[in-house]
């Protein structure tokens, strides 16, 4: 079994420049709690090994998902408060959000 990577979150404007990036691990719980979001799910279609990119309506689904899901301990309740923020931040911008996969 090989050592799991974290997944950067990259926020960027309406022209692609980067504004933002994720530190911490919020990265890191994103790639174990995607594996088990609720099918359907906007998280579930991150991939833990390329890349992935949610655009503004697809962030406003992502802030519904965290709104209506209870993490399950403390750092999933970090990794939805970052993911909030940083949806929120590109929201504004007229955004994205590029998840780098490792």
């Amino acid at each position: 079994m090989g050592v799991e990577l974290g997944i950067d979150i990259i926020i960027q404007n309406q022209i692609h420049e980067r504004i933002g990036l994720v530190y911490g691990d919020a990265g890191d719980t994103l790639v174990k709690y995607r594996e088990n979001a609720p099918a359907g799910s906007i998280l579930r279609g991150l991939h833990a090994h390329a890349d992935t990119m949610f655009n503004t309506t697809q962030l406003a689904m992502l802030l519904g998902e965290i709104a209506n899901d209870l993490p399950n301990n403390e750092q999933e309740a970090e990794m939805f408060a970052v993911l909030r923020d940083a949806a929120e931040t590109a929201i504004r911008w007229n955004g994205y959000l590029w998840f780098s996969g490792d």
